[in-house]
């Protein structure tokens, strides 16, 4: 099938993108992208210490060239998103808790513009996403090695990599599907398409290993678009994917644990029973407490509290939405949703093959965020980032 074609740029020895630094910058952020989804189970350290180093040499970059003009509306409210979110630790119930995220918050604040300096043109985006997909292989056989060493996580018959939550870790392997997929039918040489199009089941067991059903979901649109990619592929090629598809399902059927495959089946039954697995009390106490300050919310960190007042275990809303709502208010909230509109937007402008893409992986964000907080998460920003800076190619490419 034909795949999408940007125009690159034409470097000088004096152009930035062909310097020494710019080199460094891009492969630094490079391998900081792969340890997203992965290296936090070996240090809690080690992404900080890669990103810090990711920053310095881009702020390097800065210093000598400048920047570029491929900043949006997007920056501008991601600026006025965590701007809010961090000053509300002013009125937190829980100051000490505030504190403790403010300074991560700030850090993730930042990803989105260190992205959109460093990754520019076509062979950029490609690396960037290729780098996401390698360490969700890494992940991916960290927690088949977990499974087959009997290593669980608290949870009981659910495997994750340490130090990462479960339903977490679901969410930063799940979106890893819907980019290998894109890269089965946008990279030139064929062992890469063929090495994407493996990756995309081991991730899937890795996933089932998990036994987080949102995780499954998220993961489920990943497949639908990688099907949707080839429906005007040639029999043979149809016919492997077909083989590929039966030989995963034996795989999942008879080496994935039965309590992790019941509770990944069994999220019919809980959409049926209207709980969604005590999410739906937790929302209901979340919004109860938002009602009672509803411009600025109860502030950042202070909704554990209030959840804990009301005797309900837990120290986040489990909804993107509902638990920015909670803490920073109506403002909070409308900023988030006209910066997901924003996103969209751009999304619109693009080409049809990038545009089923970029939807999938909105889509993709979207669905995590209904039963998860994951508005705090490195990896909500690396795909919301991406999504703009491919899209933004794409729009220029055919104005």
């Amino acid at each position: 099938m034909n795949t999408q074609e940007y125009p690159e740029q034409k470097n000088s020895p004096s152009s930035p993108q062909s310097g020494l630094i710019y080199m460094g910058s891009l492969y630094s952020v490079l391998f900081f992208i792969f340890l997203i989804p992965w290296a936090d189970g070996f240090s809690d350290g080690l992404v900080r210490v890669f990103g810090i180093l990711a920053f310095g040499i881009s702020s390097l970059l800065f210093v000598t060239t400048g920047t570029h003009k491929n900043y949006t509306y997007f920056h501008f409210l991601v600026l006025l998103l965590w701007a809010w979110i961090i000053l509300s630790v002013a009125w937190s119930p829980n100051l000490k808790a505030g504190l403790e995220f403010a300074p991560r918050l700030f850090q993730i604040m930042l990803l989105p513009f260190l992205f959109t300096l460093i990754i520019t043109n076509k062979k950029s985006i490609i690396m960037a996403y290729q780098s996401y997909v390698l360490g969700n292989v890494v992940g991916s056989m960290i927690i088949i090695y977990n499974f087959l060493h009997g290593i669980q996580s608290p949870y009981y018959n659910r495997y994750t990599i340490q130090n990462i939550e479960t339903d977490t870790m679901s969410i930063i392997l799940a979106l890893a599907v819907p980019i290998a997929a894109y890269l089965t039918s946008t990279l030139k040489r064929k062992w890469g398409r063929v090495a994407n199009t493996f990756f995309i089941p081991l991730i899937i067991f890795a996933i089932f290993l998990t036994g987080t059903r949102t995780g499954s979901i998220v993961a489920v649109i990943g497949v639908l678009y990688w099907l949707f990619t080839y429906r005007k592929a040639s029999i043979p090629i149809k016919l492997s994917i077909v083989i590929l598809f039966i030989i995963s399902i034996f795989i999942v059927a008879n080496y994935a644990p039965k309590a992790s495959l019941e509770r990944v089946f069994s999220a019919g039954k809980s959409l049926k029973s209207g709980d969604l697995n005590y999410r739906t009390v937790i929302w209901q106490t979340s919004l109860e407490q938002w009602k009672q300050s509803p411009i600025i919310g109860t502030g950042l960190g202070g909704l554990g509290d209030v959840l804990s007042e009301k005797h309900v275990n837990y120290e986040a809303a489990h909804n993107t939405h509902i638990q920015i709502l909670t803490e920073n208010g109506i403002i909070g909230v409308f900023i988030y949703i006209l910066l997901e509109l924003s996103v969209i937007l751009v999304i619109l402008y693009t080409s049809p093959q990038d545009k089923a893409f970029l939807l999938s992986l909105m889509l993709a964000v979207l669905v995590s965020q209904l039963t998860l907080h994951t508005h705090t998460q490195k990896e909500t920003w690396f795909v919301l980032t991406m999504i703009v800076i491919h899209s933004s190619l794409s729009s220029k490419r055919n104005m």
